[in-house]
């Protein structure tokens, strides 16, 4: 069924809802017993009887037809996980959606504890044997190198078993909880001078707004729904940080919190740090930023909910989900048609959710499911050029998978968080270049600060939450509580602008609504790593122009997580350890701003 749109006069996507059809036939009754249930346990016990066979004698030909039904249980588990995900994100209220994906984390569970054996089997081989055996392994290659790499942080069946199912009722529930809590706001804002309810992402496009008191009001009525659950929200991060220390540290014996991630992520301690330390050096860039902004838009007392405001250049422009879908669609297009007609593939399908609503998810997000199906793209799209841009992104992320999948097994066509985010970011660059080439100095000028804004966001911004992930986990574990916690973050931004930004009190309370810190610690340095990394791609891109650069940038996608994000790069030409190579973007960016004074 090809995804419905709406009449060209509607400026958001009302009735865009996707098809979860193609992940599940159903979700329940005969259908999901014989499709989902009886076939998954048949699949593990068939599976479970081959443990009399792993040894150490085990030949590449029945390791690998091994690694075959391993894959298929994992590709039905993921249908699973996936579905339950994104039932549940349509609406965070439904009890029938926190029915299910409880039950579908508990089928999980109880399928990993069952198939746990292999994993461990496999790191208990001595080296020299596993090393011949990854030799012959073809395109599985790279995931039993990474099972080897997470050896000394393994436990025995019994206690990974049980973590396994502590998650459930554990980490897994108090995620829920969040969700439940924080996507069941609504936001009272003053627009107009009226009062007017407003979900999370029409709520924070206001913090966009040209409109001083809009801005004001709408940061207001946002913090202090957080502030409000501060109590709540801040004991449910305190205790997943404490999960993630008794089970990383005390249990597994990982150096620290962030090297949980790092390892999970296959990338260096030494890496991280490196793009951490740039971007700590780099704060200096956006307050000169900053200070422009205030100077320009003639605003002394320029505080924490002016960083997103727009120059005063008349209306933003709206536009339909047909104009803005167009506009990507023709974007990708004009620089490969694989990747627009990828893109493509998720409107036919009708694989996106871009209506807004209360109860949906708050962000937006790619879900990759299997090889086989194209993956799903939520978002909340009202219309504006920074909705246009997010469905650039996110349909980056779709076309990433795409061409990893083209190559890879279920075991390793997920790309890891450093590289995920290249081929969206990559997507939101093509889209800027676009407006710029096609607009007046005075439009030219607002793209610039509009995309200047989206860096602080997506690079300075992450950076610093993740310095500030680092510090809290830290202190938690001595035993900080809600105030404490609050000052860090006050300080960590107070770092970050200096006095180029006046932050008021109230953002203290601001890290409670970051969905990230609270399910994937430390991931937010992805985002600095993806868009620090694309800056260097797209210059080389201008360099040579899209005949000479897209196939080897394809290529790039198309590794998907079957080698390190190390080794991607380094044969790109690309030295990750080197604070150089990431002090390259922030020149290009410096490049922008300079741009942007010359103009203004």
């Amino acid at each position: 069924m090809a995804q419905k749109v709406e009449s060209q006069n509607e400026n958001i996507a009302s009735r865009i809802r996707w098809n979860l059809d193609d992940v599940l036939p159903a979700r329940s009754g005969k259908i999901f017993q014989s499709s989902v249930l009886d076939p998954l346990e048949a699949m593990t016990i068939e599976f479970e009887n081959l443990r009399p066979n792993l040894n150490d004698s085990i030949t590449s030909k029945d390791l690998n037809d091994v690694l075959e039904r391993y894959e298929k249980i994992c590709r039905l588990c993921s249908r699973l996980a996936n579905y339950s995900h994104m039932f549940f994100s349509e609406d965070t209220r439904s009890q029938e959606a926190k029915t299910f994906k409880a039950r579908a984390e508990e089928i999980n569970a109880d399928t990993e504890n069952r198939t746990l054996f292999f994993e461990l089997w496999w790191k208990s081989l001595p080296e020299n044997i596993s090393e011949d055996l990854i030799s012959k392994s073809g395109w599985y290659s790279y995931y039993l190198r990474r099972l080897v790499q997470t050896k000394p942080y393994t436990l025995s069946e019994p206690v990974e078993q049980a973590i396994n199912l502590k998650d459930v009722t554990g980490r897994s529930a108090f995620l829920q909880i969040y969700h439940q809590i924080r996507d069941s706001f609504t936001y009272d804002t003053l627009i107009d001078g009226r009062s007017k309810r407003l979900c999370e992402e029409e709520v924070r496009d206001l913090f966009h707004s040209q409109r001083k008191a809009e801005r004001e009001s709408s940061y207001q009525a946002f913090l202090s729904k957080f502030e409000q659950n501060r109590d709540v929200l801040g004991e449910i991060y305190r205790i997943l940080v404490r999960d993630w220390r008794n089970e990383g540290i005390k249990l597994r014996k990982y150096a620290s919190p962030i090297s949980i991630r790092n390892i999970s992520n296959d990338v260096s301690d030494e890496a991280v740090n490196s793009v951490l330390r740039v971007c700590r050096e780099n704060a200096s860039l956006f307050q000169r930023f900053f200070r422009l902004k205030s100077r320009v838009l003639d605003l002394p007392d320029f505080s924490r909910t002016d960083v997103y405001a727009p120059l005063p250049v008349g209306s933003e422009k709206k536009y339909s989900w047909t104009e803005g879908s167009k506009l990507v669609l023709d974007t990708f297009g004009s620089f490969d048609t694989k990747f627009a007609s990828m893109a493509s593939n998720l409107f036919s399908q009708s694989h996106i959710d871009a209506e807004p609503r209360e109860g949906k998810i708050g962000g937006a997000y790619c879900t990759s499911i299997t090889p086989n199906i194209t993956p799903y793209v939520l978002l909340s799209y009202t219309g504006t050029p920074r909705s246009v841009a997010t469905l650039a992104h996110e349909l980056g992320h779709a076309i990433h998978d795409q061409l990893s999948a083209e190559r890879n097994n279920q075991l390793t066509f997920e790309a890891p968080l450093p590289i995920a985010e290249t081929a969206s970011v990559f997507g939101e660059l093509l889209l800027t270049d676009r407006m710029l080439l096609e607009a007046d100095v005075n439009t030219r000028k607002s793209i610039l600060v509009d995309m200047i804004n989206d860096s602080y966001g997506t690079i300075m911004r992450q950076a610093f939450f993740v310095l500030f992930e680092i510090d809290a986990h830290r202190e938690i574990s001595e035993g900080a509580d809600m105030n404490d916690i609050k000052d860090m973050y006050l300080a960590n931004l107070k770092t970050q602008f200096n006095d180029s930004v006046k932050v008021q009190s109230q953002f203290g309370y601001e890290w409670l609504s970051i969905p990230h810190i609270y399910g994937s610690p430390f991931y937010c340095y992805s985002y600095a790593w993806g868009n620090l990394l694309v800056l260097s791609l797209y210059r080389q891109y201008k360099k040579e122009g899209a005949k000479d650069f897209a196939p080897k940038y394809l290529k790039i996608l198309s590794y998907g997580g079957s080698e390190s994000p190390e080794k991607i790069l380094t044969e790109t030409g690309f030295d990750v350890r080197s604070e150089k190579f990431w002090q390259s973007g922030f020149d290009e960016l410096m490049n922008s701003v300079i741009e942007l004074e010359r103009l203004l």
